[in-house]
C-alpha cells in the first residue's frame, strides 16, 4: 500500500507557550496527518528555531528545516500543509506547486486579494496539483446531518440560507462555505453589502469586518444573508431576536438551525414537528473539533490516491473568497456587485488605506476648554502612546504608522485644534495652546506616563507639551519638529509680511477645501510619487477638514527651541531628514540639541525630506519602535 509522504510549512506554537504569536494550527494539522493510515508526516519547517523544535518534539517529526526552499529541496514530498497568515497563502502556495508535489493543503481563507485567490488556483492546476483549503466543518456531524435533512425533504424546497457569524472573512469563509454545501455548491450571481470597520481589528495580519450585512442570489433562485459582528454589536440593549443560531436554512415547508446559541447543535421545526423545535440527536462529533482536520486530510489522501475530486477543493474555497471579497466591493461601490468579481484586490483594505472607512473606534473629550477628537486603537490594557499631527494634517494620517505600533501600545491620534473633527476657535492657534490641549486630553482620558510622537508641527507640540508638563508624558519622539533656526525667513519677516502671508495661506486653504477627494489625492500623489499609496486618502481627507481659521499659527513666532530641548525631561528621540530635500532640522541643530540635553538622541535618515515617515517608513519605523521598545 502507498504511503504518502507529507511536509507542513510554518509551525508555530501550541497555546500553552507564552511566546506563541499565532494560532498553532500546524499542530492539528500533524494530529491529523498521524491519524491517517495513508500519510507519514516527515517533514517541517519555521523560521522560528524554538517554534520548529517543540513541533518537532510533540509530534514526532524526523527532520525539520529553517525555511520551506530547503526543505522542498531536500525532501521526495506528496503533501504539503500550509499554515501561515493569509498574506503568504498565495506566495507559498505558488513555490510549492512549482516544486512538484502532488497536493497541497492551505489553511483558510484563502488569501488577502482576489487576485491572489485566483492565481493560487491557476498555478496549481497548470502543474497538475490538487489544492484543498481547509473548510473542515463540511465533515462536522451537525453540518452533514443538515443537508441530509434538507435533501429528504425536511423543510420542503430551499427558499433562504442564513449565517451569523463574527466577521465576513476570517469566520465567514467557514459558513458562506457550508452554505455553498447545502446549496449543492450552487454559484452565486451577485452581493449586496455594507460593513462597519470598526472594532474589526486584524486576524493573522489580515483585516476583519467589524460588522457586516451581505444578501446574495445563487442562480437556483434561493437567496443568501449573513449578518457579522462581535456580541456587543448584537446586544446593544434588547438583544436581536433573529440571530440565534450559526445557520438557518428555510424552506417552504420548514425550518433547520444549526449551531443554536445556548441550544442544541441542530434542530428543525417543521409539520411533523407539531411547528415547534425538535433537537436532532447526533452521535459523537459536534461544530468543531481536531476530528474535522484528520477528516479533511484523509479525504485529501484518498483523492491523491484515488484521483478523485477532494470535498474541500479549491474550486469550492474560490467561491467562498469571491463572496466575501465581493461583499467588500459592494461596500466600496455603495451598490450590487455581479459575479464574476471584476477586481483584483481587497476592497476592504482599499477602503481603511483611502480612509473611507476606519477600523478604530472615535471619540471626544473636552480639553482646554474645547472638544478634541480622537482615534484609539485600544482599550487602555496596553502603554499609551499619543500622537500628534502636523499642520493641515489629522490624526488619521498617522493610519499606517498606528497600525504597526498597536501590536504594542494603545495609540491614541488626536485632531489638532482646527484639524480633523475637532473644534475650530477663532484664536489660541499657537503652540503653548496646541501643548495644553494635549495635556487636557492626557488628563481627561487618565493616561499613565504615555509616550508622545509628532511630526512637524505636531513634534513641535510634543516637545512643548513634554517640557511643559514633564509630570504626564513619558518617552518623546519628534519627527523633524518645527524648530525653526532665528536665520529662518519665518522667523526673520516683519509683521506686515506674516500676515501677508497667512492671509494668502488662507485663501489657498480655501480654495483647497474646494476641491474634490479625488482630485486632492490625484495631486498629492503627482507632487509625492515616492509616497506609499496609503496615505493618500486620509491625507486628502484632512485636507477636506482643515478649517481656515488654523492659518493664525502663521502668526506665532513661538519659544526658541533649544530653550524647548533644554526643557526636556524625558528620553526624547530627534529623527532628522535632509535639509536640501525640505527638512526643517539641520545637522548643526540636532548637534546644538544633544549638547544641551543629554537625554536626547538623533537618528538621521537619509535620502528623504520632512515627511520622514512618508518617504521612508520602513527606515522610520525602525528608530521609533527601537527607542519604544
Amino acid at each position: 500500500m502507498t504511503t504518502l509522504k507529507a511536509g507542513i510549512i510554518g509551525t508555530g506554537l501550541r497555546r500553552k507557550y507564552p511566546q506563541r504569536t499565532g494560532a498553532g494550527i500546524a499542530h492539528v494539522h500533524a494530529s491529523g496527518y498521524k491519524a491517517s493510515p495513508d500519510i507519514e508526516l516527515v517533514a517541517a519547517c519555521d523560521i522560528v528555531p524554538f517554534h520548529l523544535e517543540k513541533f518537532r518534539e510533540e509530534h514526532g517529526v524526523p527532520r525539520g528545516y529553517p525555511s520551506a526552499d530547503e526543505m522542498l529541496a531536500n525532501e521526495d514530498l506528496d503533501i504539503v500543509s500550509i499554515c501561515l497568515w493569509p498574506h503568504l497563502h498565495a506566495p507559498m502556495t505558488i513555490k510549492v506547486a512549482e516544486s512538484g508535489v502532488k497536493a497541497i493543503h492551505c489553511e483558510k481563507p484563502m488569501a488577502t486579494t482576489w487576485g491572489d485567490a485566483k492565481r493560487m488556483v491557476e498555478v496549481c492546476e497548470a502543474n497538475d496539483v490538487i489544492l484543498t483549503f481547509n473548510h473542515m466543518r463540511r465533515f462536522g456531524a451537525p453540518f452533514r446531518k443538515a443537508k441530509e435533512l434538507l435533501d429528504a425533504g425536511a423543510i420542503g424546497q430551499l427558499e433562504r440560507l442564513e449565517a451569523y457569524t463574527g466577521n465576513l472573512y476570517d469566520w465567514g469563509t467557514h459558513w458562506f462555505d457550508m452554505l455553498f454545501f447545502y446549496n449543492d455548491e450552487t454559484p452565486v450571481e451577485w452581493v449586496i453589502a455594507q460593513i462597519e470597520a470598526r472594532n474589526g481589528g486584524t486576524v493573522f495580519g489580515a483585516h476583519l469586518d467589524g460588522q457586516g450585512l451581505a444578501m446574495f442570489k445563487y442562480a437556483n433562485g434561493v437567496s443568501g444573508l449573513m449578518a457579522t459582528g462581535a456580541n456587543d454589536f448584537f446586544k446593544q440593549g434588547e438583544p436581536l431576536r433573529s440571530v440565534g443560531c450559526g445557520q438557518r436554512l428555510l424552506g417552504s415547508e420548514g425550518i433547520i438551525e444549526v449551531g443554536v446559541d445556548g441550544g442544541p447543535e441542530i434542530r428543525v421545526r417543521n409539520a411533523d414537528t407539531g411547528g415547534v423545535w425538535k433537537t436532532i440527536e447526533l452521535e459523537a462529533g459536534g461544530l468543531h473539533g481536531e476530528h474535522l482536520h484528520a477528516a479533511a486530510l484523509q479525504n485529501l489522501a484518498d483523492a491523491v490516491l484515488t484521483g478523485s475530486e477532494p470535498e474541500l477543493a479549491a474550486r469550492r474555497a474560490l467561491q467562498t473568497a469571491e463572496l466575501f471579497f465581493g461583499a467588500f466591493e459592494s461596500s466600496r461601490r455603495r451598490g450590487r456587485v455581479e459575479f464574476p468579481l471584476d477586481v483584483d484586490d481587497n476592497a476592504l483594505v482599499a477602503m481603511l488605506d483611502n480612509a473611507d472607512v476606519c477600523a478604530w473606534p472615535d471619540a471626544y473629550v473636552e480639553a482646554n476648554g474645547i472638544n478634541l477628537h480622537y482615534w484609539r486603537t485600544g482599550d487602555g490594557s496596553k502603554p499609551p502612546l499619543v500622537l500628534c499631527h502636523g499642520y493641515s494634517d489629522n490624526g488619521l494620517c498617522w493610519m499606517p504608522t498606528a497600525r504597526v505600533l498597536e501590536r504594542d501600545f494603545d495609540v491614541i491620534m488626536v485632531d489638532a485644534r482646527g484639524h480633523g473633527l475637532s473644534d475650530a476657535p477663532e484664536t489660541g492657534y499657537g503652540t503653548p495652546y496646541h501643548a495644553a490641549d494635549v495635556a487636557g486630553l492626557v488628563q481627561a482620558l487618565g493616561l499613565e506616563k504615555p509616550a508622545i510622537m509628532g511630526h512637524s508641527m505636531g513634534a513641535s507640540t510634543a516637545s512643548y507639551a513634554a517640557a511643559t508638563y514633564p509630570e504626564l508624558f513619558g518617552k518623546v519622539v519628534l519627527e523633524d519638529p518645527g524648530w525653526w533656526g532665528p536665520d529662518s525667513r519665518r522667523l526673520s519677516m516683519t509683521d506686515e509680511e506674516r500676515d501677508a502671508w497667512r492671509d494668502q495661506r488662507r485663501d489657498d486653504l480655501i480654495r483647497q477645501k474646494q476641491m474634490s477627494r479625488q482630485a486632492l489625492i490625484d495631486k498629492c500623489r503627482e507632487d509625492n510619487p515616492t509616497w506609499p499609496s496609503a496615505v493618500f486618502g486620509p491625507w486628502a481627507l484632512s485636507k477636506q477638514q482643515l478649517r481656515p481659521n488654523v492659518v493664525e499659527r502663521l502668526r506665532e513666532r513661538g519659544k526658541p527651541w533649544n530653550e524647548v530641548a533644554e526643557a526636556l525631561q524625558s528620553q526624547t528621540l530627534l529623527i532628522t531628514a535632509e535639509t536640501e530635500k525640505g527638512a526643517i532640522v539641520t545637522k548643526e541643530m540636532a548637534a546644538k540639541a544633544q549638547e544641551l540635553n543629554d537625554l536626547i538622541q538623533v537618528v538621521h535618515v537619509t535620502g528623504v525630506g520632512h515627511c520622514i515617515r512618508r518617504e521612508d517608513f520602513d527606515g522610520f519605523m525602525a528608530a521609533v519602535k527601537a527607542f519604544l521598545a
